[in-house]
C-alpha cells in the first residue's frame, strides 16, 4: 500500500487498471508498521526488511559490538520495535518475556547512551532508566549492557536489593556518583529510593526510560514508585516522533503512529494522577519512554495515558508468530482462526464517529472509554489492507463484519471498486430487504464485472445464521465484535459441517482500540489461539 493513494473518488470507474498487491507485502512494508523477518528479503518492491543488525543505523561501536558477541540476526520482536525505538517514537509492546525482549530495549539504549557520550558535558545523572518488576529480569538487562556497552565506553549499574539502611544507600549513592551509569537497571523500589533520597541521583538528563512487565508492575502495585520517580524527569515528548518504519532510520511515507486510546473513567479503584509535580521551568530535554508487557490490559493502556505517552506505536507479538500450520491454528468445529496485524491508528471497534471523553482510566478498573475519531488516512490504510487480501486469495464467498454503518458503507464502495461483489447487510434493513441480500448473496454470480467475481457480504449489527446462509470458506471480523459471545455468531458460517473443508476466520487487529484486548479475551474465552495470518494467506485454505 502506498501513501500516495488517496481515497477513490465515486467518478471513478468501478475496476482500476493497476496490478494487484499483495497483502504479504502488507505484513513486510515499512509504511505498515510491521517489518517481518520471515518475508523474502530479496522483493523490495513493498519496501525493505529488517533481517541484519547493520540494516538499522546504529552506532559503527555499537554495530561492531553486536558483530563480536555473535548477537543472531533481529527476530520478530527486535524487528519490530527496533526501527521505531531508534527513531525517537514511544511504544508499547506486548511480546513474549525473552533474552529477545530485553535486548529489543537494551541496543536502543546503549545507542542513545553512545550518541551522548560524544556531545555531553560532565554527566550529572543518567541517560537511560530501565525498570523491571522482578531482581532477574533488570540483572539480565544490566548484564546485557555490560557485555555489549562495556568495551564501548557505556557505564551501566544495577540497584535492587533492600533499601531500609540508610547508611548502605548513602554508600551506594556516593558511588554511583563517583562512577556515574549511563543506564541504570533495577526494581521499582530500588530506584525510587535512589533517585528520590535527599542527595540521589539527578534524572533531568534522563532521555529514555524502560518499563518492562508493566502489568506485573501494576499487578503487584508498584505502579506508585514508577510516578515519583518520572515527577523528576524530563518531560515526554512535546509532539509524537513520525513514526514510519525506517529503513536504517531513513523515513518513509506510511500512516500514522498509532495513537493510544483515550481511557475512561471506571466504577472502582483509584484515579490516576496527570503526573503533576513537572518542574516549572522544563529541561531542555524530552523523554522517549517505552513499554514492554507480557499483556496489554486495560490498565496498562490506562498507565500509559498517565505518563503521557505522546501516540505511541503499538507492537504485538504472539510466542506462536507466523503458522500456516492447520493444526496450530484449528479452534474448535473445523475453524482455522488467524489475526492480520495493522500497526496504524484505527479507531474503536465502532464507528469513526465515537468521540473520546477524555478521561483519564483507572487502574485495577478494567474499563476504558473510547478512542480519538479515525484519521481519513488510517481509515483508507485499513481498508486497502482487506481489499489487497481479497486481491491475494481466490474464493468464492465471504463474510466480513464491521462495527458500524459509515464502515459499511466505505467496505461495500471498496469492494466494489476493485471488483468484488459486496453486498451490504445491516439492522436498519427491513425483513424483505434482508432477505433479498441473502439471496443475493446466496444466488449464483453474474459474471457483468468479473470473469469469476468474489461475492462478499458486508455485515453489521445482523447475526447470520448457517441455515440462512450454506458454509462459507472465510469469514472476516474486520472490525473485532465488542462481546466474546458475538464472536461465536459471527465465525459460525465458517464452522465446517462434518469437517468437510475448514472454514477459515481472520480478525483484524489494529494498534488501538482496545482490538490487542479484545482478540485476547476472545483467546481465552474460546480456550483457542489465534496465529499471525502468514506471508502467504492463500496457504491457509489449502487442507
Amino acid at each position: 500500500m502506498r501513501a500516495s493513494e488517496s481515497t477513490i473518488s465515486r467518478q471513478e470507474p468501478m475496476l482500476r487498471d493497476k496490478p494487484r498487491r499483495s497483502v504479504s507485502g502488507l505484513l513486510r512494508r515499512d509504511s505498515s508498521g510491521i517489518i517481518d523477518g520471515l518475508g523474502d528479503s530479496g522483493n523490495r518492491d513493498n519496501g525493505p526488511i529488517v533481517t541484519k543488525w547493520d540494516q538499522l543505523q546504529l552506532a559503527p561501536e555499537l554495530l561492531r559490538s553486536l558483530n563480536k558477541f555473535g548477537v543472531g540476526p533481529p527476530n520478530k520482536i527486535q524487528q519490530r520495535a527496533l526501527p521505531f525505538l531508534l527513531k525517537g517514537a514511544d511504544i508499547i509492546a506486548q511480546a513474549p518475556p525473552t533474552q529477545e525482549r530485553i535486548a529489543a530495549y537494551v541496543i536502543p539504549a546503549i545507542q542513545i547512551a553512545v550518541a551522548n557520550m560524544s556531545v555531553r558535558t560532565p554527566q550529572r545523572g543518567p541517560i537511560v532508566i530501565m525498570v523491571s518488576t522482578t531482581v532477574d529480569q533488570a540483572t539480565q538487562a544490566q548484564r546485557m549492557i555490560r557485555d555489549l556497552g562495556g568495551p564501548i565506553g557505556v557505564r551501566s549499574a544495577l540497584g535492587v536489593g533492600a533499601t531500609i539502611v540508610s547508611g548502605d544507600l548513602a554508600q551506594e549513592l556516593r558511588l554511583l556518583q563517583q562512577n556515574m551509569p549511563h543506564i541504570i537497571c533495577g526494581t521499582p523500589q530500588k530506584l525510587h529510593a535512589i533517585f528520590t533520597t535527599a542527595g540521589g541521583l539527578a534524572g533531568s538528563e534522563v532521555r529514555f526510560l524502560v518499563l518492562d512487565e508493566v502489568d506485573q508492575l501494576i499487578a503487584r502495585n508498584l505502579h506508585d514508585f514508577v510516578f515519583n520517580i518520572i515527577k523528576l524527569l524530563p518531560p515526554p515528548r512535546s509532539r509524537p516522533v513520525s513514526t514510519n518504519t525506517p529503513n536504517g532510520g531513513i523515513s518513509t511515507n506510511g500512516p500514522p503512529p498509532a495513537a493510544l486510546v483515550d481511557t475512561a473513567l471506571g466504577n472502582s479503584g483509584r484515579r490516576l494522577s496527570a503526573m503533576p509535580g513537572q518542574s516549572d521551568v522544563l529541561p531542555p530535554t524530552e523523554r522517549q519512554t517505552a513499554l514492554f508487557s507480557n499483556t496489554v490490559p486495560q490498565d496498562v493502556l490506562n498507565f500509559a495515558t498517565a505518563i503521557h505517552l505522546k501516540e505511541p506505536v503499538r507492537v504485538l507479538v504472539r510466542r506462536d508468530g507466523n503458522t500456516a500450520n492447520p493444526d496450530a491454528a484449528q479452534g474448535s468445529r473445523g475453524l482455522r482462526q488467524f489475526y492480520l496485524y495493522l500497526a496504524f491508528t484505527a479507531g474503536s471497534r465502532g464507528d469513526p464517529a465515537a468521540g473520546s471523553n477524555g478521561g483519564l482510566g483507572i487502574i485495577g478498573s478494567g474499563r476504558g472509554g473510547a478512542t480519538s475519531a479515525e484519521t481519513t488516512q488510517a481509515r483508507e490504510w485499513k481498508l486497502d489492507a482487506l481489499a489487497d487480501l481479497f486481491d491475494d486469495i481466490d474464493i468464492g464467498q465471504a463474510i466480513v463484519h464491521v462495527g458500524g454503518m459509515a464502515t459499511l458503507d466505505a467496505v461495500v464502495y471498496k469492494l466494489a471498486s476493485r471488483g468484488f461483489d459486496a453486498v451490504p447487510l445491516h439492522a436498519d434493513m427491513n425483513n424483505g430487504t434482508k432477505l433479498a441480500a441473502i439471496n443475493k448473496f446466496r444466488g449464483p454470480t453474474s459474471g457483468l464485472t468479473r470473469q469469476s467475481p468474489t461475492r462478499v457480504l458486508v455485515v453489521y449489527d445482523v447475526q447470520v445464521k448457517s441455515p440462512e446462509v450454506p458454509h462459507v470458506p472465510l469469514v472476516i471480523n474486520y472490525d473485532l465484535p465488542k462481546a466474546v459471545e458475538e464472536y461465536a455468531h459471527r465465525v459460525a458460517p465458517a464452522m465446517a459441517p462434518n469437517y468437510s473443508r475448514a472454514g477459515v476466520v481472520i480478525n483484524f487487529v489494529t494498534a488501538t482500540g482496545g482490538d490487542v484486548e479484545m482478540l485476547r479475551s476472545i483467546e481465552c474465552h474460546y480456550k483457542m489461539k489465534c496465529p499471525e495470518v502468514p506471508m502467504s494467506p492463500r496457504d491457509i485454505f489449502v487442507n
